[in-house]
Order: structure tokens, then sequence, then C-alpha cells
């Protein structure tokens, strides 16, 4: 995928010490390489701990990891399979979700670049079914057209510049597509019914409308307006109005905010931020938004122009890491009124994607939760030869809190928000209860680290108000994102389900099913076969 959820769908590496009032977090000892990035002492309980979990089976199997990285192309599976069901699924559980993510990892080198597949899990009276397709992309239909040999470059695997210039070239100069249109990174309904879906990615061309009854693939969407620039986030929110948010990305422009009506093929743009960097603009994946604000985090990392033309390297896959340059946090308006826009600074920090974010109750503030790295390295361990290889040890992602101030000449600042020691390491894939996107709220879940591990093996709901975790985790396997679905006429934020595509040990896939309040497992639906790893997910409820 080149890279890059929704308002109602929608890091990787800091262990850092807590703040002189509260307790002090334990250093891992495969931290102790970049303590110079870090603030942090090693507990004295440490290693008893990591001797614990040394004998709890906690990296994944050979086996679940073949199957999750395989670089065999997964086959289709057209017609709906029934699945094999053990303990139980709520029978209000009543509709679709839908997961986009690579089919296959064939003549790659990064996990973000396999070919973007969606898999369907239809769910009725307790019952479930399986689908799963590729997105008929340019990118995909070329790679098998010429044999399994890449036309277009991909997020971390790249073709020699003789041979991948005159593409990019062509497509600067608008005489062809220059970058991949690799729909692989998420997937959301594009209408009001949900009978139809888009699958995206981050260039603005890696959008694709499809049938949410067969994912049968129909055509690449096309915009109507003058609006430039190859890059967009593959995270668009989506306003209670129906209207979607996103943020368009030129190289040598300026970060574009821009407004779509649900159904159009026009954009509008709200405003326009210049680049701090250029002409190389900061790498986002994900953005945070508010029940007033779009925030646009200018991060730190910034392309690398060599890197992106594939005529030289760079320190972090196709980026370079600037922290001396510290964030932007720019502050812009939905109302689109351009001179309330405000640029706040803030500290470094990488992260992939954002939690929540919501104005706190007193208009004063703007909160940002996310899971925080201390510098991007988690990309480099992102190579598939280093997954595959699982030794590498993932790296610590505590979720923080930036605090961002609406008035004044402050900066933003950076807290700590969990004091367990389970909840202190990794979180990645984050998702909330849907309704309170953009506003305040309690709970969330991501994919998490039982350690050690390579990557993350569990899944975590966070209470961010005491600061404390749950964890699941089954030796051998591998989660993905989870997504919670709330109950009809839910009594709180957490009544509902978690659910998430789980690698077995063995080597095949089931969908598991979580209680979202007690976290504990209610069910899990089992396939013959595994679905390599994959992203983020959309639920669509059922028109009864």
């Amino acid at each position: 995928m080149i890279i890059a959820s929704s308002l109602s769908n929608s890091g990787y590496t800091s262990l850092q010490a807590r703040s002189n009032n509260s307790p002090i977090h334990k250093l891992l000892p495969y931290q102790g390489r970049r303590t110079h990035l870090l603030t942090a002492v090693k507990s004295q309980a440490a290693p008893a701990m990591l001797k614990k979990q040394e004998t709890a089976g906690t990296h994944p199997t050979q086996a679940a990891t073949d199957a999750c990285f395989t670089n065999d192309i997964s086959p289709e599976q057209v017609e709906a399979l029934s699945l094999e069901v053990s303990g139980a699924i709520p029978t209000w559980l009543h509709g679709d979700y839908i997961r986009n993510g690579p089919g296959t990892f064939k003549g790659m080198d990064h996990l973000f670049d396999g070919y973007g597949m969606l898999v369907k899990f239809s769910f009725a009276k307790g019952r479930v079914t399986t689908q799963q397709r590729f997105v008929q992309s340019n990118a995909y239909k070329t790679f098998l057209d010429r044999g399994y040999k890449l036309k277009y470059n991909e997020f971390g695997t790249a073709r020699p510049a003789s041979e991948s210039l005159p593409v990019i070239a062509a497509g600067i100069l608008g005489m062809g597509q220059g970058f991949t249109d690799n729909a692989t990174v998420n997937v959301f309904p594009s209408n009001a019914d949900g009978s139809e879906l888009l699958a995206v990615t981050e260039s603005v061309k890696g959008t694709y409308r499809l049938d949410t009854a067969t994912l049968a693939t129909k055509h690449q969407e096309k915009y109507t307006d003058n609006i430039k620039g190859d890059l967009n986030t593959a995270h668009p929110k989506l306003l209670p109005s129906g209207e979607s948010i996103n943020i368009v990305v030129g190289f040598g422009d300026g970060y574009k905010v821009v407004k779509q009506q649900r159904e159009s093929h026009e954009r509008q743009e709200i405003a326009k931020i210049p680049l701090s960097q250029f002409p190389a603009p900061s790498w986002i994946h994900d953005f945070p938004i508010t029940k007033n604000y779009v925030v646009v985090p200018e991060t730190p990392i910034y392309f690398n122009m060599l890197a992106a033309l594939t005529l030289g390297k760079a320190p972090y896959v196709q980026f370079d890491w600037k922290p001396e340059t510290r964030s932007i946090l720019h502050l812009v308006p939905l109302n689109g009124d351009k001179s309330k826009i405000r640029h706040v600074r803030a500290p470094s920090y990488f992260t992939f994607h954002y939690i929540n974010a919501y104005e706190t109750g007193d208009g004063s503030n703007i909160h940002i939760d996310f899971g925080n790295f201390a510098d991007p390295e988690m990309l480099n361990g992102l190579k598939l030869a280093s997954v595959r290889s699982n030794e590498r040890p993932v790296e610590a992602s505590p979720i923080m809190r930036l605090t961002v101030p609406l008035s004044g000449d402050g900066e933003a600042t950076l807290s700590n928000l969990m004091k367990d020691d389970d909840a202190y390491t990794f979180s990645e894939l984050p998702r909330i209860n849907p309704h309170y996107k953009g506003q305040a709220y309690r709970y969330g879940y991501s994919v998490s680290a039982k350690l050690p591990t390579s990557y993350g093996n569990a899944l975590s709901k966070f209470d961010m108000q005491e600061g404390t975790s749950k964890q699941w985790h089954e030796a051998g396997c591998i989660p993905v994102e989870p997504l919670m679905v709330p109950a009809p006429n839910a009594k709180s934020e957490d009544d509902g389900v978690v659910l998430s595509i789980v690698m077995g040990a063995d080597g095949k896939s089931f969908l598991l099913c979580l209680d979202a309040g007690s976290f504990q497992e209610l069910g899990r639906a089992h396939l013959p076969y595994g679905i390599p790893y994959g992203f983020h997910a959309s639920f669509i409820p059922a028109h009864i």
C-alpha cells in the first residue's frame, strides 16, 4: 500500500517514566540501547516478570507466523461459507463485519505492501458465514499480468529507479498513474444503506467502490474537483451529517483539509496548511477530530524526497525523523472559519493511529489520546524479513494524552494515561465505541502485547479514567484490530461486543467475539484456512 476510519467507524516505541507523583515504570531490557531518547529506569520486578512470561508461550507459533505473512496468494471465497461456531455469538449481532488487508505478500518487502483483499463475516441469529475477494486495483491486476512483478512502487517495496521513475514522472505530469492504487488499508460503507463499500489506501487514486453483498469490485473512484495532491489519509472521518473529512497532501504543496458529501465525487477545501519543511510533507496516516475541530498533526516524520523517488535510501523506509523540529498541531475549525485556525507547538512524538480526541467540558483544551512511540523504528521492524523471523522485540507504545490549549500562546503537553504495567507496553490498531468518537469517552480497545513477543499477540481494553487494562491472550496466536460493536439500546459505553480476526496457533484463523464489558470470550467462528494479517474493519448493521 502507499499507505495511508471514520467518525462512526472509523504507536510503536516509548518506555517513559511516569510523572514525579506516579510509580515509575520499569525499562524492559531490550530497550536499553535507546535510553537516550527516554526517561526510564529498570524496575526490580522486571526480571521476575520476564521470566514468568518467557514460560507462558507468548511468541506466535511458526505455523501462525507462516500463515499470517504468506507468499501464497489467498484463494477467493466468492460464495458464502458457513462456519462452525464454538461458544455463542449474541443473537442481536446482525450484519456484516468487513475487514481490509493484504491477501498475499508475494514479492513484497514490507507488511504494508500486500495486495488488498476484503474479508466479510455475516452474522444472523448466532450463525456466521464468510466471504473474501481481492480488490481489483490496477496495481493488483498488472501484478498478475506481469507474472507477479510490480509495476508501481508500494510503501516499502520499490522497483529499481530506472523502472519506477518513468511511471512516477508520468503521474506527476498527468500522463498516467504514478502511484500505486493498491486499496489495502481501510474499508467503510459508501452510502447510507451500506449496500456499497469504499476500499481505500493513502494514494488518492487508491479508492475503489465495491458491492457489499458480493465483494465484487465495481470501479475506481474519480473525483470531479480540481484539488491537487497525490496522497490522502486512509482514515476519513464520517460526520453525523453524512459528510466526510480527510486530509489531502501534495509534495511541495501543503496539507488540504477537505469535506465531501457521502455519495458525491467532489471535494470541498476547508483549509490549506503550508508545509513547515518544504518541499517534504509530514507523513499523516491518521488524524484526530473533535466536535468542532480537525487536527492536522505535523509530527517530525517527513518524506525523504530522494527515497520517495527511489533515488536514495531513508532511515525509516521512505522517511526521515527530525525530532529537533518537534510537532505542530494545526487546529482547523470544521465550520470553515479560516480566521480561527490555530497552530500549536507540541513535543515530538510518533504514532500510527489516534484512539480518540475531544474538547474538554469547559472548552479550554482538546485531549488527544494515542499509543506513543519514541521514534519510527517500528516501521523498520515491520519489514517482512523481520516479522517472519519472529525474533525482534516489539517496540513499546504506551497510551499517552496530548492536552492542546484552545486559547493563548501555550504549548501542548504530553502525559501518561495508564497506571498498570500490563497496559504500559504496546498499543496499536485502536478502536472505541463509535458513538463516542470525537467526544469524552472512557474505554479504548487495541492490539497489545504479552511479553516477550515480536509483535502484537494480545488484545486489550483500556480504562482511560482509572488507567487500568484487561487483556485477552491465547498462546501462539496473532490477533488484529479489535472492532467494538455497540449493542442495540446499549445501557453503557462498553455494552456490546469486540470482534477480531485471530490467526490460530495451528495456522488457521477464527473470528473472535469478546464481551466488550468483561472482555471475556463469548464465542468464536472457525475457518478451515488462514487469513493473512490485515488492518481496518467496519461493521454494517443489517437493515431488517
